[in-house]
């Protein structure tokens, strides 16, 4: 026989076996665990994408300010 953990789940200081729980239970867990996975996804995008307009501004402010750092030059030179 393997040492298996059981596992459980804690509801206001009391634990359930998780396989003690009703399907429709288990159901709504798997989807709690799902939609958290998501919305932990959607925070690192949204990091991404906080960081990556960052970049654009910046870039932005640094070619209406006519500082190219030779990008300019070196599209020329090709």
């Amino acid at each position: 026989m393997t040492d298996q953990e059981v596992q459980t789940i804690t509801i206001d200081d009391v634990t359930y076996p998780i396989d003690d729980l009703s399907d429709a239970v288990k159901e709504l867990l798997s989807l709690h665990a799902q939609a958290n996975e998501m919305m932990i996804g959607a925070r690192r995008q949204a990091i991404i994408h906080e960081v990556s307009v960052t970049n654009l501004a910046n870039l932005i402010a640094q070619k209406v300010k006519g500082d190219d750092s030779g990008d300019d030059a070196e599209s020329e030179a090709a």
